[in-house]
């Protein structure tokens, strides 16, 4: 029997395990997620997250804003939850919607393979 084990943290509060084993010609595949959101969040520091390539946080949360509008899904879902254009903290279910649309603003891979 062969197995591998594949874990992916992200920004040490979300954490993929896969546990994948290969038993004559059948594959198991175990996958587990935990997202932890602790409290309201800046929303420049989370634009800043999200887009890193610009110099500050401001140019980050213009960019951010315009790509909420455009995106008429997350717009929804996000003004359900009481978004404005003029919101400078993020609740947790805003910070759950952002991440469930456009998926976690950072991922560190790390894995480990047994050979045979």
């Amino acid at each position: 029997m062969q197995s591998r084990h594949q874990t992916t943290l992200i920004n040490n509060q979300f954490k993929i395990t896969k546990k994948m084993d290969y038993t004559d010609y059948m594959k198991v595949e175990i996958e587990e997620r935990t997202w932890v959101i602790n409290g309201f969040k800046t929303f420049s520091i989370i634009a800043h997250e999200y887009f890193p390539e610009y110099a500050n946080a401001d140019a980050a949360s213009r960019r951010m804003r315009n790509e909420i509008e455009l995106d008429k899904q997350l717009f929804d879902a996000l003004t359900e939850a009481h978004y404005v254009r003029e919101t400078t903290r993020l609740s947790p279910r805003q910070q759950q919607i952002l991440f469930m649309v456009w998926g976690p603003e950072k991922i560190i891979i790390r894995y480990h393979i047994l050979h045979r």
